[in-house]
């Protein structure tokens, strides 16, 4: 381990050094890097087998009242009128695929952390609390392990959903949204990294944090609203979803989605006459958070992120570190004088 002239560990190179050696643990294990991947990819596959179709009937059913109603030329248009669909059906996978990615930062880095509990659970924490490393590095190595290998995930994950909306013909995102939802990735595995320690620093066992992770795995898509537009959902759900910080990720991720695919698609309807159609639209697929009734813009849906990073980073620094280096303590045997008494005369023997 590096040292300095004076003996004591350089924490900077004992930083760097213990978070290369959680990298090089976790991608040895092949099937844990797999399953980390596919679980995002798996939520993926299920929206565009079974939700997608769904949803697109419903679309196309209140479009095409729409044009009945107006008398719109796009109906005798067939081409005008299947470009307009795959705009349509682009903005749906387009929140979908923003719901998608605010849940896998959070089951991601969840699943990321059996690291630590199996470093608890192996004994390995009782190596480290022994040595002259400080608790802090310790938690900034597991943290930015974490947070590495989330955001890898994610943005494989990411160019993914690009390359499925590429290859349906429905992609409509600009070059300055590419890098500022790159951006808003980093911010959510940030948050999501550091609760997810947090949650993992009174798990001592990987059999407790399996199941777990199962229950957040299926749970947390609900919780943050990322597969149900709020307008299909009852308000006291909306107001739940509120409190949760996946739920302004994804509320910043529809946004950086979503802004541009809606002007192309206003631009493309008005020379039909077809205003109320990008109206009805953006009411189904709303960008905002209604939280009790006041709508969050996506500044302070940023700021609400970076208050949940402050907060965890101190609950991190202060509860969870000490979870994680806490010794178990054992119990005392009590004394029963017979059996003394009984020991003491078979030696005497």
């Amino acid at each position: 381990m590096p040292t300095k002239n004076n003996g004591l560990p350089n924490q900077l190179s004992v930083f760097w050094f213990m978070t290369r050696r959680h990298l090089m643990v976790f991608f040895k294990n092949i099937p844990t890097v797999i399953f980390t991947l596919m679980v995002p990819l798996a939520i993926f596959a299920v929206y565009i087998l079974f939700l997608r179709q769904m949803e697109i009937s419903t679309i196309k059913e209140s479009m095409d009242q729409m044009i009945q109603s107006s008398g719109s030329s796009l109906s005798s248009d067939a081409d005008a009128y299947q470009d307009a669909l795959r705009k349509i059906y682009g903005i749906a996978d387009c929140w979908m695929i923003s719901g998608v990615l605010a849940v896998s930062c959070i089951t991601v880095s969840l699943n990321t952390n059996y690291l630590i509990v199996r470093d608890k659970e192996s004994g390995i924490r009782r190596d480290f609390t022994s040595s002259p490393i400080s608790s802090k590095t310790i938690v900034a190595s597991y943290f930015v392990f974490n947070v590495i290998v989330t955001f890898a995930v994610n943005f494989i994950v990411y160019l993914i959903c690009l390359l499925y909306l590429f290859l349906y013909g429905a992609y409509m995102i600009s070059l300055l949204d590419f890098f500022a939802i790159i951006g808003v990735l980093l911010l959510s595995v940030m948050s999501a990294s550091l609760i997810t320690f947090f949650i993992c620093s009174f798990i001592h066992t990987e059999s407790v944090l399996s199941p777990v992770v199962a229950i957040f795995s299926a749970a947390i898509g609900f919780l943050i609203g990322a597969y149900l537009p709020g307008t299909m959902a009852p308000k006291y759900v909306n107001y739940i979803t509120t409190f949760f910080p996946g739920t302004y990720s994804a509320g910043l991720l529809r946004n950086y989605f979503l802004t541009n695919p809606i002007i192309q698609l206003k631009d493309f309807l008005s020379g039909y006459g077809l205003n109320d159609v990008v109206t009805q639209l953006e009411s189904q697929f709303t960008l905002n958070i209604d939280f009790f009734g006041n709508n969050v813009p996506p500044s302070i849906m940023g700021l609400v992120i970076f208050a949940f990073i402050g907060i965890f980073g101190v609950l991190d620094l202060t509860i969870a570190s000490k979870n994680l280096f806490r010794l178990p303590k054992f119990k005392k045997k009590k004394k029963n004088p017979d059996l003394d008494s009984e020991n003491k005369k078979e030696e005497i023997q």
